[in-house]
């Protein structure tokens, strides 16, 4: 079993443009937690799994995963 976080954002920032949609976000995913993300369109939920998959860039901050460690992810948009 491995030891210590699997995932870790820390301090993340984020803008597209004047539109900010993160900052200084912080996350830490220990083995065996679950998680969901929950909110209203537009808030940056695809984003963040983007950020954690390394598809998008953070314009500040730190994202640290697990050694071996893949982040999966389906768009929601298949069409």
């Amino acid at each position: 079993m491995v030891n210590g976080p699997q995932i870790s954002l820390k301090n993340i920032f984020l803008s597209f443009g004047e539109k900010q949609i993160f900052e200084g976000l912080n996350l830490l995913v220990q083995p065996r937690d679950r998680i969901a993300l929950v909110g209203r369109n537009g808030s940056g939920k695809s984003t963040l799994l983007k950020v954690l998959q390394g598809l998008v860039i953070q314009d500040e901050g730190e994202r640290i995963l697990s050694k071996g460690l893949s982040v999966g992810y389906m768009e929601q948009d298949l069409i």
